[in-house]
């Protein structure tokens, strides 16, 4: 899910690349250069087989399970909501499987959205899509094995939405009723809010938790903790994943790769997608970044996924291959998470002595200096409702993030405010830091170790791949992991909302698919939340979110690195599209050269 001052990120992205001639009156390649592009070429050709390199797994395969870029990656390819984000921009919306806008009636507290009667699901289910796919899907995300917490973010007031949480806590292996959302016909899903209707409501639409899923077949797959839906999912998109005769499933080896052929079932006619590649391979296991991009810029057919082009790599496609490097503002922010709950970061003086302690240049630099954004402040990124209101570049003040290349005086000073007389820790706790193998995660991992036992805290550290490392750890609060040096999230519809509300309220706390990391649970915190959610207006939103996130930044729950900026490679013979909303490659969209 986002919005950006595009004009000085764009040149930090180019003048960082010195022998590209930036800043100093030589020629060589400006902006422009590098700038994305999210809509097809016009020399677009039909046909070919493209690769997807990528260090951790794409899945899961479950659009209801779908919180992170790399999942979009598949979605976007796969599934339709019922809106899309427009390449336009990322604020505006259009029609997908809806047939048109919905209709909002705010004096009914109703929005009625009406669906095409010519989109079908693909073998073996091969049947059109009806409204009560997409309520099933939207009521499956309330169950433990789905858990997908974006519907009572964004659609929260809806009719019945606090007894059907409830009715999936006790019955956990059946979806609830929310009785909010009706479908009076195959083509009409209604949906009826206490109160006001939300004001990203239409938006929520556009998330893969409302991509359709059919319920009879997929039911049996649901009753499973975590539901095994994603191991027989069915596409409503251009591709799906490839299968047998029977539907099993064969195109997804989990941990290395998921190959996607035409859903013979979809309509050009229907959809915005082109779909004009015939096959597509997304392929894991890349650990090595630096290799995995010269492979793509060297060789045929290949573009990069979730691996951050290194320092090295992106000079050389800067000076040698511009044509196959795209950088993209996107809204998303990278920070190293610090759980609240978890001593000795249940302390706030603590959690601030260790942000004061790290050299957050030297965690930038590690990943390409100010090629991939300014220096993060805060945690709104620019472009976003509320950046601004919260301190802009500068931030909102805090002397624990006055000097990135850390203080260790000051960091001491809040040691003692926490009750360490000698200004370092004196406990017994040894809290677990998960880290990702890629190049980038490890360097974190190392910078921030540094921090933190600087303080006087030992840590243990698990290096695990990176779908793992948010799948298996991160995500699960079970698993009171301390420190997660290298997480960051992308914000959506240039709100702020969708930024902090699903990353620091504390009610977005969820047992597994948790995406706040750091377990921020202060009722003052969560009570702004709740208020701003309900504000209305472009400027009074931007002033909401952006006192929270002042607040929210004081509470020092992470360790904020920088606005990101992302990087994508690809082959000579590739026209690249990236998708605005999540900046992701838009697979559907992307095309080989003809000759």
């Amino acid at each position: 899910m986002k919005k950006y001052v595009v004009t000085s990120l764009a040149c930090l992205a180019a003048c960082t690349f010195a022998a590209a001639g930036c800043g100093d009156g030589s020629s060589g390649s400006g902006p422009e250069d590098f700038a994305p592009r999210y809509q097809p070429t016009s020399d677009a050709v039909r046909g070919g087989r493209l690769r997807v390199l990528g260090n951790g797994d794409f899945g899961p395969l479950d659009p209801g399970q779908a919180i992170n870029q790399s999942t979009f990656i598949l979605v976007f390819a796969t599934q339709r909501a019922p809106l899309a984000i427009s390449s336009e921009s990322s604020s505006a919306l259009m029609p997908d499987l809806a047939d048109g806008m919905p209709e909002v009636d705010a004096d009914h507290r109703v929005m009625r959205v009406r669906l095409r009667d010519d989109v079908r699901f693909s073998p073996p289910v091969n049947r059109r899509v009806r409204s009560d796919d997409v309520r099933y899907a939207i009521e499956r995300s309330l169950m433990p094995g789905v858990a997908n917490g974006e519907i009572v973010t964004y659609l929260d007031g809806l009719v019945g939405l606090g007894r059907a949480r409830k009715g999936a806590r006790l019955h956990p292996h059946r979806a609830p009723v929310i009785a909010g959302i009706s479908c009076p016909s195959p083509n009409l899903i209604v949906f009826r809010f206490k109160g006001s209707v939300p004001p990203l409501a239409q938006a929520a639409l556009t998330l893969p938790v409302t991509a359709p899923v059919p319920r009879a077949y997929a039911r049996p797959y649901d009753r499973s903790i975590p539901s095994a839906y994603g191991d027989h999912v069915v596409a409503s998109g251009p591709y799906m994943v490839a299968e047998d005769a029977s539907g099993k499933l064969t195109g997804y080896k989990p941990g290395a790769s998921i190959s996607l052929v035409r859903n013979p079932n979809w309509e050009p006619a229907s959809d915005f997608r082109p779909a004009y590649l015939d096959e597509i391979d997304l392929e894991s296991g890349y650990t090595n970044p630096l290799a995995a991009s010269r492979q793509i810029l060297s060789g045929t057919s290949m573009v990069s996924g979730d691996i951050p082009p290194p320092p090295l790599a992106l000079e050389s496609a800067a000076t040698e291959y511009p044509q196959q490097l795209m950088i993209a503002p996107s809204s998303a922010a990278l920070y190293s998470s610090l759980n609240t709950q978890v001593p000795p970061f249940d302390d706030p003086n603590v959690r601030r002595a260790v942000i004061a302690a790290t050299d957050r240049n030297a965690m930038r630099l590690a990943i390409g200096g100010k090629t991939v954004g300014n220096l993060a402040t805060h945690f709104l990124p620019p472009e976003v409702a509320g950046f601004e209101e919260a301190g802009g570049v500068a931030g909102p003040g805090f002397d624990f993030l006055g000097a990135p290349e850390g203080d260790p005086a000051l960091a001491a000073r809040y040691m003692r405010r926490a009750g360490y007389p000698s200004g370092r820790y004196d406990g017994d706790a040894r809290p677990v830091m998960v880290t990702d193998t890629t190049t980038q995660g490890k360097r974190f991992a190392e910078i921030l170790r540094q921090a933190i036992e600087s303080l006087g805290i030992d840590v243990d550290e698990v290096q695990v791949s990176r779908d793992t490392m948010y799948s298996t750890y991160c995500n699960v609060p079970a698993k009171r992991v301390a420190v997660c040096p290298d997480v960051g999230w992308v914000g959506q519809f240039g709100d702020g909302q969708t930024v902090l509300d699903p990353t620091f309220n504390g009610a977005a706390i969820m047992p597994v698919n948790n995406s706040n990391w750091s377990l921020l649970d202060v009722p003052a915190v969560n009570r702004a939340i709740d208020r701003a959610k309900q504000v209305t207006g472009e400027e009074a939103r931007a002033q909401s979110w952006g006192r929270i996130d002042r607040q929210i930044t004081g509470l020092a729950p992470a360790v904020p690195i920088v606005w990101l900026n992302i990087s994508y490679l690809s082959s000579a013979n590739v026209n690249l599209v990236l998708e605005r909303s999540a900046t992701t490659p838009a697979l559907p969209m992307i095309s080989l050269k003809g000759g």
